[in-house]
């Protein structure tokens, strides 16, 4: 009876445990803020990129492959970045950043284009890639391109889910190219 006892509490602890060794084991990422390096250059405003970069970084964690770091950890970097003012397009850099904060894996997002393409036909392509922080190594990289007749936003959106989940997308690569 006594050992029935202590067996169902050493069950009900690994239960109620087992999730939390789990959630540890993944690796930690953080979405770093976005670059615009489109022709066109300043026509995304920082909300716009800051609603991008969430939506990355959301599609990421539900994968269920990857812890996200906190949002004190986050904008700790964003102000290391802020104050470096280096650029963080170069994997090394941003591999220096993400040791600073405990990350293992770093993204990086990139508008590359933006603009219309013809009358009421906005037009935008992303670029995103996903390094290792230990090796400052490119594990993933993603394009997407969106087009939209409603604005540049939503171009820009659409050009993310396909940067993601395209083809060529990161999180299609993630899981096997399936």
């Amino acid at each position: 009876m006594f050992l029935k006892k202590i067996l169902g509490i050493f069950c009900l602890l690994t239960f109620l445990f087992l999730p939390l060794n789990c959630s540890a084991a993944k690796p930690s990422v953080a979405v770093i803020p976005f670059s615009d390096q489109s022709p066109r250059h300043g026509i995304v405003n920082d909300n716009i990129m800051s609603i991008i970069r969430e939506c990355v970084e959301t599609d990421v964690v539900q994968t269920g492959k990857f812890r996200p770091l906190t949002r004190t950890e986050i904008q700790k970097l964003i102000d290391e970045i802020k104050f470096d003012q280096s650029g963080l397009v170069d994997p090394s850099t941003a591999a220096k950043y993400g040791k600073m904060i405990g990350a293992q894996y770093l993204i990086i997002g990139t508008v590359t284009g933006l603009g219309m393409q013809k009358v009421n036909q906005y037009v935008a392509h992303l670029s995103l890639r996903m390094i290792e922080v230990e090796t400052a190594e490119i594990i993933f990289a993603g394009r997407g391109t969106g087009q939209s007749k409603i604005s540049t936003f939503d171009a820009l959106q659409i050009a993310t889910e396909d940067a993601l989940h395209g083809q060529r997308g990161i999180i299609t690569m993630l899981n096997g190219g399936k």
